[in-house]
């Protein structure tokens, strides 16, 4: 086992690792917290994410995705491996205060679940993800999506998103998840640890009443929202929904 402890570039007053919430929080939907990872990411979608974020954490080279769309990072996690000097000075005059975590490059988790810890630590009532799909890794697009299904925080609100798709998990703890979106839109149900029992729904023009979908069947590939709103739940197992827009 590698145990991975961060020592920091920047040192600053007080706690360091107390988050700092710095912007306008909206009291209908709580503390959300914006995560950026460094796969694709479109530029123009990631500005509009900006503008409903309380925090946002990024993962080591999408720092610089970041300010190239505009915005400026609370916290940065990673090795460094693909944010240079410059890209962590530039961050720096962005957000003065941003909190810097560095990790060894051996470690026992991906720069990506640090994002999300981090973004987890601050208490947050939503998390949204950009940046987890795409880019020259497949294992790490796949390990983005499997990070959803992590029992520690299964029953948190996570969705993780770009202009085309929306990917959250549906748990026996989350009471009747809504998934919006456009009639037409596909919806995918992927049960993952085992089979998902007794799944029920409203909105999709395949209905499943109390239907259970085995792990290895296509079953769930290819349902549609019949309007803008589907609702699911299960009376148990754990569900990943893929929302995929027309």
């Amino acid at each position: 086992m590698i145990i991975a402890i961060p020592f920091l570039l920047h040192f600053l007053p007080g706690d360091l690792f107390k988050p700092k919430v710095n912007r306008m929080s909206n009291p209908d939907v709580g503390l959300r917290v914006l995560v950026v990872l460094h796969g694709d990411i479109d530029r123009a979608f990631l500005a509009s994410e900006f503008l409903r974020a309380d925090q946002i954490v990024v993962a080591d080279g999408a720092a610089r995705v970041v300010l190239e769309a505009g915005g400026s990072c609370d916290v940065i996690v990673g090795d460094c491996d693909s944010l240079d000097e410059r890209g962590l000075s530039d961050s720096r005059a962005a957000n003065p205060e941003v909190d810097v975590r560095v990790f060894p490059s051996a470690k026992d988790v991906t720069d990506g679940e640090l994002a999300l810890r981090a973004a987890l630590d601050m208490s947050p009532d939503s998390i949204v993800v950009v940046g987890a799909f795409g880019g020259c890794r497949l294992d790490h697009e796949l390990a983005n999506i499997f990070l959803l299904a992590n029992a520690d925080w299964c029953d948190h609100d996570i969705v993780l998103t770009d202009p085309r798709r929306e990917i959250s998990l549906v748990t026996k703890n989350k009471d009747q998840v809504r998934i919006s979106g456009s009639a037409g839109d596909f919806v995918t149900l992927l049960p993952v640890d085992g089979p998902a029992i007794g799944v029920r729904s409203t909105g999709l023009r395949y209905g499943l009443e109390g239907r259970d979908l085995d792990v290895g069947t296509s079953l769930g590939v290819s349902n549609e929202l019949l309007g803008d709103l589907a609702i699911l739940s299960v009376e148990d197992g754990r569900l990943l929904v893929v929302r995929e827009r027309r």
